[in-house]
């Protein structure tokens, strides 16, 4: 009961903290890491005690992220662009299309985990001022919106509900940014 309760937490303050990137003009980018880090964790030891694996790779790839971020390691020099993750990602497509010829569970679960590279990749390009807040926010709808068949079939519940509201605030998030946004200072 205490486990739900903590992925349950860990949904409410991501959030309250992507609403926060979503909605503020001038956000902190110190709030923002530190409270993806802590609902991170939350999900984390929820997901794990579910076996919804994509769920526990974005969380952890998150946190690490959140970590590295707010102890000044700075991920400008990634080696990771925008078109390495969009080839793989229709790659991934492709192998999930084919698995609906063999079957169904494996084609879902082929489309979670393009939504774990998704959540992952556009969090670390955004992070490392790689991408606009507009292309992440559109990015973690698809992300979003990818993950929500796998959940289902896991019953993590408070993930799922995450992912779905997730989508929605960036839908609004990304149709608020003007064209012309800078990325992070």
């Amino acid at each position: 009961m205490i486990i739900i309760g903590l992925g349950w937490i860990g949904t409410v303050l991501y959030l309250l903290n992507h609403a926060y990137l979503s909605l503020v003009t001038n956000w902190s980018p110190r709030v923002y890491y530190a409270g993806n880090l802590i609902a991170a964790t939350s999900l984390i030891i929820n997901s794990v005690l579910v076996s919804s694996w994509q769920a526990v790779v974005i969380n952890g790839f998150w946190a690490v992220i959140s970590l590295l971020l707010l102890l000044n390691i700075p991920l400008k020099n990634t080696p990771l662009t925008f078109r390495m993750m969009a080839i793989t990602v229709a790659c991934m497509w492709v192998a999930a299309l084919f698995g609906l010829f063999y079957q169904f569970e494996l084609s879902i679960r082929f489309l979670g985990w393009t939504s774990a590279l998704v959540f992952g990749a556009a969090y670390l390009l955004f992070c490392a001022q790689k991408m606009t807040q507009k292309t992440y926010l559109y990015l973690n709808v698809y992300a979003a919106l990818a993950l929500t068949p796998q959940l289902w079939m896991d019953k993590n519940y408070p993930v799922l509900t995450l992912e779905v509201i997730w989508a929605l605030i960036s839908i609004h998030g990304a149709l608020r940014q003007r064209d012309n946004t800078h990325l992070i200072d």
